[in-house]
């Protein structure tokens, strides 16, 4: 191993200006991997397919940079040895041997070449050793960790300086120990640097897997420009001399079409243009020419060029060429990234327009324009030629290279409404002409132009919504577009504070089509009493993009909706409580039962019942009771947790006294989460004792009517506190018309007057009257009620 930190300064002073020689000087290289195998970095990119030899392969770019660095080490007196030649499996060496070699060879720096992944573009420098800061105790040792992290700066210093590569970031230069512990949670660095007596580093020149850079690893010469960069940091460290040459390298590329290919591109560079295949490059004095490849990477090099002023010409086919002065000096390399502009001979014209659409045929109010031009158009002229009348709001966009044009509503179109387009013909395309006349076109829009929620819980004003598990449930009136969901579904606290909500809970368009839905829940109780807000913001949309609009706000109230103070007659703690009864169901394709552990309001679980009905109207789907225990007669009310979901159909008990079925309307599953119903059982006949023998859904006309996912849990019987009142027989007066939707009329012996007394199915009373024969409910909305109506001898309770 050479060493000149001896020497004295006049003879380091004689070193330098002596001629550039790099004798003494041992460089070991190791072109990482090797072979065409699975752990050999194949990145597949146009026109190879996965796995050609041809494509991109980590293993022969390192060798290309190896050998191509051999060679100009050697050429300036250095001795070199690489642990291998070709780009096969079998002189992949082990890193055992790698190190064992470099070692034997005594060499003055061991260089391990590779590129790195991870999509992002930087280089990362590892030499064999610790970070300065690291205290850290390693199995094997790494004496020269300073001389690696030195040398391993310059050379990072100087790959960076490739400004024909587009950085994410600056270099990274680490110490092999350290950023295995702390990054890859290994416990004694890298194999290849592992047991080296020598300074060496691997060098992860940049990321091959960010595409635009793979592109310009399949380019020799650019290749043999990192090889470049690692001779000359040698040079520098060993204090060998300057390269009395030097270089010019570059990139051409459109000025202003962008490259189309969906792989990421950094933001903002060069790499986002159209790289040129097949420019030409002229360089004089020497015209020398240099033709860029046909893949996609623009890159031109010219190497080992005298010191001076050169003039550079470039050219492209369909481009305007530009020529410019460059100087060369020595042990430096000049660059260019030129932007050569296309030459546009012919006036802009409209190819294609949307929406393109007969006026007889309306289209979404959610429609973009949008115009397809046979050049790049320029912005500010396109957007100042374009109007819409009516007039509308909304934001342009540019794509294809300028070739489209798109302007989007801010909100959607008004519905119903005959839209006029025109761009007139002040618009340029990019090399100044205008169109030759103005371009036109109608379209009429559909009648519609909100997303409407049609149903939800909580609705704004809902009362009682459970405090455990709180269930949100809308539906919309078309299919909703998930994409922008988690950020514009909020539930605010009465502070206004956003409260968490998971996004991978939401339960996205569950409802048949063409609705729309999503529903989620909370997985921490709310505070009962409190009053809380849910806002669907405005720019939800469907999945033709017609939005919401305006937030849509509920404002509602929580509470416990669990009843303890009632004795509990049935669990649903074990399996086999309930069972499907297929026989006595009415036009329902799927129905199931099961004991479920996740959705509980009382201790262990719930009872799920799930329900599907073939048509809109009509279906009953029974579940009985496997063991029926529950008794019941005319003296109690009957209550149930219910897990509701949002049908609107009705739920009903099954009570059985021998031959006598009664079926007592419970509640309408018109909300979302767990909720308490309770009924009166004023239709028994008194004295007899019925057992409750099942659950029926029954459906009700809506919109979501065909599939329904219930719960139950702790089903409740105590004594009516109203039963105390003797029942009369109920023969002797009349309620009528039943069903109804204006009036509901009570005949009484004698036409006597009663007192009327109208509840819900739960117990509330909504209307109540005294000395009246008949009750106006006109104003009510649809559903089941018990109506009771007291005279003095005659008394009758009557859904």
């Amino acid at each position: 191993m050479k060493r000149l930190y001896t020497l004295t300064l006049v003879l380091l002073v004689v070193v330098s200006l002596a001629a550039q020689n790099m004798s003494g000087i041992k460089i070991y290289i190791n072109p990482g991997h090797g072979g065409y195998d699975s752990d050999d970095r194949n990145i597949t990119i146009a026109p190879y397919k996965q796995g050609d030899p041809n494509g991109f392969w980590e293993s022969q770019s390192n060798l290309d940079k190896g050998q191509q660095l051999k060679t100009m080490l050697e050429a300036k007196g250095a001795s070199t040895k690489i642990s291998r030649t070709t780009n096969t499996t079998a002189d992949d060496l082990g890193l055992g041997t790698i190190v064992r070699m470099a070692n034997e060879f005594d060499s003055d720096y061991f260089l391990s070449i590779h590129s790195n992944a991870g999509v992002t573009n930087y280089i990362l420098q590892l030499y064999a050793g610790l970070d300065p800061d690291d205290t850290e105790t390693y199995p094997t040792a790494t004496p020269f960790s300073k001389e690696g992290r030195e040398i391993g700066t310059i050379v990072a210093e100087n790959q960076y300086s490739n400004q024909a590569n587009t950085w994410a970031a600056k270099p990274t230069v680490r110490g092999d120990k350290t950023f295995a512990r702390t990054a890859m949670k290994w416990d004694d660095g890298y194999g290849v640097l592992r047991g080296l007596r020598v300074p060496g580093a691997i060098s992860e020149g940049s990321m091959h897997d960010y595409i635009p850079e793979t592109y310009r690893l399949m380019n020799m010469d650019y290749k043999w420009l990192e090889a470049w960069h690692f001779m000359k940091s040698f040079c520098t460290y060993f204090k060998c001399g300057t390269i009395p040459t030097g270089n010019i390298v570059g990139t051409i590329h459109d000025s202003r079409n962008k490259n189309e290919a969906t792989y990421r591109k950094i933001k903002d560079t060069k790499d986002e243009l159209l790289p040129l295949c097949g420019a030409t490059v002229t360089l004089n004095p020497g015209n020398k020419v240099y033709k860029t490849d046909a893949l996609f990477n623009g890159v031109f090099v010219f190497k080992d060029l005298q010191p001076g002023e050169y003039t550079v010409k470039y050219e492209a086919t369909d481009y305007y060429g530009k020529t410019e002065k460059l100087v060369v000096k020595a042990n430096e390399t000049t660059y260019s990234n030129m932007m050569l502009d296309m030459v546009r001979n012919t006036p802009p014209e409209v190819l294609s327009y949307s929406p393109k659409s007969d006026i007889s045929v309306p289209v979404e109010t959610s429609s973009r324009i949008e115009f397809n031009f046979n050049w790049d158009v320029d912005d500010v002229t396109a957007i100042k030629a374009f109007s819409i009348t009516p007039a509308a709001e909304g934001t342009f966009t540019f794509e294809d290279s300028n070739h489209r044009m798109i302007f989007k509503p801010s909100t959607p179109l008004e519905k119903d409404m005959l839209y006029t387009v025109k761009l007139d013909k002040s618009l340029q395309h990019r090399g100044g002409m205008t169109m030759t006349a103005d371009f036109s076109f109608q379209f009429k829009t559909k009648n519609r132009n909100r997303l409407a929620v049609i149903t939800s819980y909580p609705y704004d004003g809902a009362d009682g919504v459970s405090s455990v598990n709180a269930a949100f449930f809308f539906v919309f009136d078309q299919k909703i577009n998930t994409s922008n969901l988690d950020t514009n579904i909020k539930v605010y606290d009465k502070m206004g504070t956003a409260l968490n909500i998971t996004p991978r809970s939401f339960l996205k368009n569950m409802v048949k089509a063409p609705l729309g839905s999503v529903a989620f829940n909370l997985t921490y109780n709310l505070t009962p009493g409190d009053t809380y807000k849910v806002v669907i913001g405005g720019a939800v949309k469907d999945v033709n993009e017609v939005t919401v609009t305006e937030d849509y706000v509920c404002n509602f109230k929580v509470a416990d909706v669990r009843v303890v103070d009632k004795p509990v007659m049935e669990t649903f703690e074990i399996a086999s409580v309930l069972a499907t009864d297929e026989a006595a169901s009415v036009t329902t394709s799927a129905l199931s039962t099961a004991f479920n552990n996740a959705r509980k309001l009382f201790d262990l679980g719930s009872y799920e019942l799930k329900y599907t009905f073939k048509g809109m109207s009509g279906g009953e789907a029974l579940y009985k009771f496997v063991n029926p225990t529950v008794v019941v007669d005319a003296s109690k009310m009957i209550g149930l947790h219910i897990y509701g979901d949002l049908t609107g159909n009705e739920l009903q008990l099954q009570l059985t006294s021998s031959a006598d079925v009664q079926y007592v309307p419970l509640t309408l599953l018109n909300y979302a989460g767990w909720h308490y119903a309770q009924a009166e059982l004023p239709l028994l006949q008194l004295g007899t004792s019925y057992k409750v023998t099942g659950i029926k859904v029954v459906q009700v006309e809506g919109p979501i009517n065909t599939t329904g996912q219930i719960y139950v849990d702790n089903l409740l019987t105590f004594v009516n506190p109203t039963s105390g009142v003797e029942q009369e027989s109920v023969t002797q007066m009349k309620v009528y018309p039943n069903p109804t939707s204006d009036k509901i009329r009570v005949d009484c012996p004698q036409d006597k007057a009663c007192s009327l007394t109208l509840y819900t199915l739960a117990g509330t009373v909504v209307m109540s009257l005294d000395n009246a024969l008949e009750m106006n409910i006109a104003h009510l909305p649809a559903g089941s009620y018990l109506l009771k109506a007291n005279e003095q001898y005659f008394k009758l309770t009557k859904k």
